[in-house]
């Protein structure tokens, strides 16, 4: 996915890695149930993810303010391998975003249909939610 937003990199950043305000921008519960560093939404950082009846527990693996961040799933998700990678850079006056995510869904789960439904469902809603977020960013 890729969001193009009128506010400096810096500040995009800042709004990705507030973990629960990111939340709100996605209509997910996100909640730090262990504090990253240095910050606390950084490098360590634990946060469940509650949507749709779901939680997932995801892990901070990378934090290099204000330009890279990545996260890998480690407890609640039917997928396997599940990474989140981050990307803010500038682009002209503001910044823009690169958010690629990538899991393997296990074939006796439904294999690839089920798969290729969940990422377009990751897609459509994060999609809307960075949209949200560049809307108020301005």
């Amino acid at each position: 996915m890729q969001q193009t937003f009128h506010a400096a990199p810096e500040r995009v950043f800042a709004a990705l890695a507030d973990h629960e305000g990111f939340g709100r921008w996605m209509g997910a519960a996100i909640r730090v149930e262990r504090a990253g560093t240095p910050e606390r939404d950084g490098l360590g950082a634990v946060r469940a993810v509650s949507a749709g009846g779901l939680t997932v527990r995801e892990e901070v693996i990378r934090f290099e303010p204000p330009h890279a961040m990545d996260y890998r799933v480690v407890a609640g998700a039917p997928f396997r391998a599940h990474r989140g990678e981050i990307r803010v850079s500038p682009d002209g006056a503001g910044a823009r975003l690169d958010y690629r995510i990538r899991f393997d869904w296990p074939w006796y789960a439904g294999g690839a249909p089920v798969g290729w439904l969940l990422a377009r469902t990751l897609e459509r809603r994060i999609g809307a939610g960075l949209a949200r977020m560049a809307t108020a960013l301005r």
